[in-house]
């Protein structure tokens, strides 16, 4: 396994850690409850517990509103899946407000929401709401897209994805929908395609207009050798397929790319748009480039910033790194911006958003949840499990390799 270089490694995490800043951070999430009786009947009725709740996902919004994703991972736990941070305190830290309200959220009325994993923000401040309608391994629901203008907290549209869209085609009984991207083209987004990653099934959906259909392919899988995670000393196996995917930033005419990558994999790899959307007609079939360098370990989530940077956190450095798509993706231009063996532990969500006051510059969010200790059931909800961090983009690559390409530099193969 490559390993970054040993000036990385030996860089102080005080002062990598020093640029991303922690913004809310929890023991265990609790609510913003209409009333006592409903907090308490939530835990009698066993449809509340705090122990089985974790936080996957992180939207900041335009007006200053924070979105976190609680996805139905147990059965009969999580009384709202998608919420915003209220300045209301908590024994736990920050208490959640359900969005748009508590009606939306009722574990088996699939008008509602069932169990959102990620959810992304569009150009036009339109919020695109992943359900992936599957509450542990059961699909309640079928899955769905909600879109939402956040100014007015308005549902625009809803979007059923069929079960034979959403699940592996060769197993009925496996598929996740976990992960949106958006594109948008045209004034107010006339034209929008949206992208899909399902991490059970290993495979890609896909949205333009009117047509909807899946593309499965083995690059869509988990590697095997990349399914075992080192995370602060604790171990666990997870096999899990297609996770990350972030779009790159619209440059003049060249054609878009969507980087994706399965969670069990220390690969990446990118298709064109335009490939991808031929697929429609040509069998399915699409051509994808993968990169010869092998990331030091596993991927959650990624992000691009709009001068083309890449920005993921790295499971076993417990890291925020970035590469400059202007570069070779190499050893030598992987950087590592921040470390914090403590509050970085598995990144699960990563966000790059416009800042309101200066729309010119662009701020990094992230969402890390310890995952280690979900999945090894070592959680101490006594100490932190959860945290969102932020930092301003320029801050993070300031005097790094990712900073901006130069004269010289050279379109990376991907």
């Amino acid at each position: 396994m490559l390993r970054l270089p040993i000036f990385l490694t030996i860089i102080s995490s005080y002062a990598l850690a020093s640029k991303l800043g922690v913004v809310y951070e929890w023991k265990y999430i609790d609510y913003l409850w209409e009333s006592a009786e409903q907090k308490n009947n939530a835990i009698a009725g066993k449809s509340y517990d705090h122990k089985q709740i974790f936080t996957i996902d992180v939207q900041e919004v335009p007006d200053g509103r924070v979105f976190v994703t609680t996805p139905a991972f147990n059965p009969n736990a999580v009384p709202a899946t998608l919420s915003t941070v209220s300045d209301k305190i908590g024994p736990g830290g920050p208490l959640l407000k359900p969005y748009p309200n508590w009606q939306w959220h009722n574990s088996r009325n699939c008008k509602g929401m069932i169990s959102v994993w990620r959810v992304a923000l569009d150009e036009c401040d339109r919020l695109w709401i992943l359900d992936s309608g599957k509450i542990g391994d059961e699909q309640v629901c079928p899955a769905q897209l909600l879109i939402f203008d956040i100014r007015s907290n308005e549902l625009k549209k809803r979007i059923t994805i069929p079960n034979d869209i959403s699940h592996d085609p060769k197993d009925k009984n496996l598929g996740l929908l976990i992960t949106p991207v958006i594109e948008t083209e045209g004034f107010n987004c006339k034209r929008t395609r949206v992208y899909l990653a399902d991490t059970e099934g290993g495979g890609l959906v896909i949205l333009d207009g009117t047509y909807t259909w899946r593309l499965d392919d083995d690059v869509f899988n988990p590697d095997p050798s990349a399914s075992d995670f080192s995370i602060a000393g604790e171990n666990f196996t997870l096999p899990d397929g297609l996770f990350g995917l972030a779009l790159t930033p619209k440059t003049g005419s060249y054609s878009r790319r969507l980087f994706f990558r399965p969670l069990a994999s220390l690969q990446q790899y990118s298709s064109s748009v335009d490939d991808l959307h031929r697929s429609r007609t040509s069998n399915n079939r699409f051509r994808y480039t993968s990169s010869e360098y092998r990331l030091p370990s596993q991927v959650a989530a990624q992000a691009f910033s709009k001068d083309g940077i890449l920005f993921f956190g790295l499971t076993t450095e417990i890291a925020i790194a970035c590469w400059n798509r202007h570069t070779p993706l190499d050893e030598k231009h992987v950087v590592i911006v921040a470390q914090d063996s403590e509050t970085l532990q598995f990144a699960s969500g990563v966000k790059v958003t416009r800042q309101s006051h200066y729309p010119f510059k662009e701020q990094l969010w992230v969402t890390t949840n310890r995952f280690q200790k979900i999945m090894t059931g070592s959680q101490n909800f006594d100490e932190t499990n959860f945290r969102i961090l932020s930092a301003t983009v320029d801050e993070l690559v300031r005097n790094s390799r990712c900073e901006s390409w130069r004269r010289g530099d050279t379109w990376s193969s991907l």
